[in-house]
Order: C-alpha cells, then structure tokens, then sequence
C-alpha cells in the first residue's frame, strides 16, 4: 500500500474521532447546563459538529479506509459514529437518514 493512501486513511480516521470526541464532549456539557443560554449555544454547536461528522461520514468509498473484519473495534466506532451523527441530525434538524 502506497504511503500517500496510507496517510490520507489516518488523516480520515483521525477526523472522524475528533469530530466524535467534540460529540462526545459538548453532549456531555449539555447534560450538566441548566442555563438557558448556555443550552442554546450547545444545541447549536452540537447540531453543528454533527453535521461535520455527517460530511466526513459521507466521504466517496476511495477517501475512506476500507471495512474492517466484523466484530473489530474499529468497526464497532465507526458503526456508533454513524449512528451518533444520524441521531444529533435528527435529535436537533429533524433531518436524520432514514
């Protein structure tokens, strides 16, 4: 495998963790907020990261790295990555897939 493909793999799986961990984060600063303002600006950052991931999930098949075996931890994340940005896209646009 070339090194240039190998590169761009990382770089992809490495945004989309970082767009997970930003998820991650700001939903879990949501939960412990109880002022109105503050709640606001969350939803609007939360809706915003997940419309990021959304992108990146929705990369061509020859930028993304391919399947993993079933049952692999890597497969695991990416499967609870799609299904945590269907669920902030639909929790907060009302616009989720399917």
């Amino acid at each position: 495998m070339p090194q240039g493909e190998i590169r761009q793999r990382r770089e992809v799986n490495l945004r989309v963790g970082a767009a997970v961990a930003e998820i991650e984060g700001l939903y879990a600063a949501l939960l412990r907020t109880t002022q109105p303002r503050q709640r606001a600006r969350l939803l609007t950052e939360l809706a915003r990261a997940g419309r990021r991931l959304t992108v990146l999930a929705a990369l061509p098949p020859e930028r993304l790295p391919p399947t993993p075996a079933s049952g692999s931890r890597r497969r695991r994340r990416r499967m609870l990555a799609e299904r945590g940005a269907a669920w902030v896209m639909d929790r907060f646009t009302g616009r989720g897939r399917g």
